[in-house]
């Protein structure tokens, strides 16, 4: 029983999904022909394109039959032969199903498009879209006698640009706020939103007032909003400046009054067009700079923090390491000095010790700075140092291929810090047999692959060693990535870029 009546709460939600996408398709198309910006064959700006591909995008492709409904009872309100109105139904279908399909195809639905390719994309897809109402459209009504043979061109110019205008408009808007939480804004935020909204509306409200052509003070509140007030916000702007352009076009008011009805309707679905993508795509430029900002100002931290880690890390390696044995060395020395005068062969002796001692020092000193930035890697390259890290690990090291030639010194840096690293944490952690690694360049990057055969189970938590290498990787452009199983070793795959001297 819970689950019959599971499927009929998901059938009855269905059906009104339906419902609403045909009551808002039909809504919108009877709004645009009482406005008189709709007719019979073309509009200004046809607004159900935009609610289909929205509600279908948003809602799932198998809410399509709420677009057949709404357009055959708007087609029925228009008085267009029978056979011409269905092929326009089944263009206007075929319209909001190939755009969500493209749409779909080309961008991730997880989030706001605040991303230029996401602007690019969604302009791209609704213009597919169209472009096959157009097309059936005035082929149609054209067979049909509604449209003259030598007006073909000019009613499906007037058609596409009025379908994708109205998609253009529309869908930024209801995708965007769709996303947008209810508190979204603080209130010096919501502040601003309300005078720039308000700023848009003055400029429209007189640029659309006045004959002579004042078009262009709509577009510095429109810059202002796209600069500060996101994807969102930019999408309300535009359709406000786009509404207003309308109604001046439908009152015979604003600076496109002047000229013929036909080009009076291709200029302001021009302006329209290009007012809304420029600035949409304003909008998500700052987004993306906002959020680059963001990342390099996380990554500042992460350096920070790396460097404060590392200069303890080499504190604590000199104070327990190489500063203790240097102390015991001087201990030694004074006792042998002291032993030399009553008893010359013992303190020799004492004193052989002692430079053993120091040779070991010597040693450990030369390894702690190997840890940071060998000198060999400045003299002889990436292949010799490797080899010489190699040789030196606890554990056996087969080497795979080396780059042929030097790579520039930050990049060998970088590979070598990854390498090392990497292998101290086989070293330690993975109880393996074997390492396993590998340096090859591709392209512009430089890959880095290190593997063993030990335990595996390792994951990057904040503050280990493989947290460590993917800040250090990422910081320089590079990516990073872990495959450790259980029980199957592991295996990382750093991707660094190669920068040439200067940059």
């Amino acid at each position: 029983m819970p689950a019959v009546a599971a499927r009929g709460t998901g059938h009855a939600r269905y059906l009104s999904g339906i419902a609403i996408l045909a009551a808002a398709y039909y809504g919108s198309a009877q709004l645009g022909i009482t406005l008189r910006f709709t007719g019979p064959v073309g509009a200004i700006v046809w607004l159900p394109v935009g609610v289909g591909i929205a509600a279908l995008y948003l809602g799932g492709l198998q809410l399509w039959p709420g677009v057949l409904i709404g357009d055959v009872l708007a087609d029925n309100a228009t008085g267009i032969p029978h056979g011409a109105d269905i092929a326009q139904t089944a263009g206007n279908v075929l319209e909001v199903v190939v755009a969500v399909l493209i749409l779909r195809w080309l961008l991730d639905r997880r989030g706001p498009h605040e991303a230029l390719h996401d602007v690019a994309a969604t302009a791209l897809a609704i213009a597919a879209g169209v472009t096959v109402s157009a097309t059936t459209g005035c082929v149609a009504l054209s067979l049909a006698g509604v449209i003259p043979l030598d007006h073909v061109a000019a009613s499906w110019r007037t058609w596409w640009l009025g379908d994708f205008s109205g998609g253009l408009v529309l869908v930024p808007v209801v995708v965007a706020w769709h996303r947008m939480p209810l508190r979204g804004f603080a209130p010096p935020d919501l502040r601003e939103a309300v005078l720039v909204l308000a700023t848009v509306l003055g400029a429209s409200a007189l640029a659309w007032q006045q004959a002579v052509p004042l078009s262009y003070l709509v577009f510095p509140p429109l810059i202002w909003s796209a600069l500060r007030l996101g994807l969102a916000g930019a999408a309300l702007a535009a359709a406000l400046a786009s509404a207003f352009a309308v109604w001046g076009v439908v009152h015979n008011l604003g600076p496109f009054e002047a000229h013929s009805l036909a080009a009076g309707v291709l200029h302001t679905q021009l302006f329209i067009a290009v007012a809304t993508f420029s600035t949409l795509c304003l909008a998500a430029v700052v987004a993306e700079r906002r959020r680059l900002g963001d990342t390099l100002n996380d990554s500042r931290l992460r350096l920070v923090h790396a460097a404060e880690s590392e200069q303890r890390r080499l504190a604590q390696n000199l104070h327990d390491g190489a500063q203790q044995r240097l102390t015991a060395l001087m201990v030694r020395l004074g006792l042998a000095a002291e032993l030399t005068r009553e008893d010359r062969q013992r303190g020799a002796a004492m004193i052989c010790a002692a430079r053993s001692e120091l040779e070991d020092a010597i040693e450990e000193l030369r390894a702690l700075a190997h840890g940071n930035h060998p000198p060999l890697l400045t003299e002889r390259g990436l292949g010799p140092v490797i080899a010489d890290l190699a040789a030196r690990s606890p554990i056996p090291v087969t080497l795979g291929g080396m780059p042929g030639h030097r790579l520039p010194p930050s990049a060998e840096a970088s590979v070598y810090y990854v390498i090392a690293e990497a292998v101290t944490n086989a070293q330690k952690h993975a109880r393996a047999s074997t390492i396993r690694l590998g340096v090859r360049t591709r392209g512009s990057t430089v890959v880095v692959e290190v593997a063993d055969d030990g335990a595996g189970g390792a994951t990057g938590t904040p503050g280990s060693g493989l947290d460590g290498l993917r800040e250090r990787v990422e910081a320089v452009g590079g990516t990073f990535a872990v495959d450790s199983p259980a029980g199957r070793g592991t295996h990382i795959i750093a991707a660094i870029p190669i920068l040439a001297p200067g940059r």
